[in-house]
């Protein structure tokens, strides 16, 4: 059962927290009898040749310092993604089996729409362990973000520094009670904007957990709200289910080129997120994969052997192996079909910068 909060009211959405200062205080009026305050100014000359360090993964090629803001449809599986990765993080292991975390540290999991009880089997689902649970915190209460919540985790952090903390979800701790006489834009914008303010000072990844519209549409067009929502955050992930039951994660930001993560929830043991595949090969249908599979790890092979093998209509697998030739995914070679030299290659340079690691 959620937690009950207190309401916030309207106007607590409209400005920051009388106790969190934002990390920049450029522009901010002076008393008015002394005139505003200076603009700092930086020569372009000074911007191009300073250097800065490229941001260094907490998460291979998917979770940076910074905001992070992962958003799906109710029950798809965003909760779960979340504990994964303050698991993956808190213990150094992989996140779904396949991404390595770079950057090990402590966890703050404010898990605002759940009591402990819900918790405790949770975790046991995803581990048999206790002892890579240590560098977790989890908190069930907070203020309003905008009310003293974002004070509360900038000091939070301040005693306690961490690598990561994990927000679920964005609703629960902004609170917004009533929409009249509130500019959404701005009060979602200075919200979200405050988070990223709190990263960046800290040094941390945020990842905030949100929910997509009903409405047909792909990438950062689908997350529920204003243009507010999407302009603050470093990164956006969207997670979308597929017809055939899996999921399609699509990560996109500032400093990382996109890319989707074919996404599968394992229901058995172990339980949990399972990445199935990178770029191309994700957006496959399960059939499809499938074959691929098949191929990669028995070679090349004629329809009725791969029919068989997979114990699926022959019509159906000449079909399917049609369609991933016209994708390039996979090449003809007589009556045989193999998996495509391109994919291969991409495949085995993936597999060597994981052994790199």
């Amino acid at each position: 059962m959620p937690v009950n909060h207190p309401v916030a009211q309207p106007a607590e959405l409209d400005a920051l927290s009388e106790k969190w200062e934002p990390l920049l205080d450029v522009g901010k009026c002076e008393d008015s009898r002394q005139g505003p305050a200076k603009l700092h100014l930086v020569n372009a000359v000074d911007v191009y040749r300073s250097e800065h360090k490229e941001p260094e993964a907490i998460i291979d090629k998917l979770l940076y310092p910074g905001l992070s803001l992962v958003a799906g449809r109710p029950k798809v599986g965003k909760s779960w993604i979340g504990m994964q990765i303050a698991l993956a993080v808190a213990n150094n292991s992989k996140f779904a089996g396949r991404l390595s975390t770079k950057r090990p540290g402590k966890v703050l999991y404010l898990a605002l729409e759940e009591s402990q009880r819900r918790t405790a089997p949770r975790l046991r689902k995803l581990t048999k362990q206790t002892d890579n649970l240590k560098n977790i915190q989890f908190v069930y209460e907070i203020n309003p973000l905008m009310s003293g919540g974002a004070a509360q985790i900038d000091a939070c952090l301040t005693e306690s520094p961490c690598a990561l903390v994990i927000i679920d979800t964005f609703f629960a701790i902004s609170r917004q009670s009533d929409r009249k006489n509130v500019d959404l834009l701005q009060a979602e914008y200075n919200a979200v904007n405050t988070l990223r303010q709190i990263a960046e000072k800290h040094s941390c990844a945020i990842l905030l957990i949100h929910h997509t519209r009903k409405a047909v549409g792909e990438g950062v067009d689908t997350v529920l709200g204003t243009s507010g929502m999407t302009a603050a955050p470093d990164a956006i992930w969207t997670l979308r289910r597929q017809p055939d039951g899996d999921s399609l994660l699509t990560v996109t930001g500032r400093d990382i080129e996109e890319v989707v993560y074919g996404m599968r929830l394992e229901n058995g043991d172990p339980f949990g997120w399972k990445i199935t595949g990178q770029g191309a090969e994700a957006e496959l249908s399960a059939e499809r994969r499938d074959i691929m599979e098949l191929l990669r790890n028995e070679g090349s092979q004629v329809p009725k052997m791969i029919a068989s093998m997979l114990r699926k209509n022959a019509s159906t697998v000449r079909r399917l192996l049609q369609m991933l030739v016209s994708d390039g995914m996979i090449d003809k070679d007589g009556s045989t079909y193999k998996v495509s030299p391109y994919t291969h290659s991409h495949e085995q340079h993936e597999q060597r910068e994981r052994y790199e690691q």
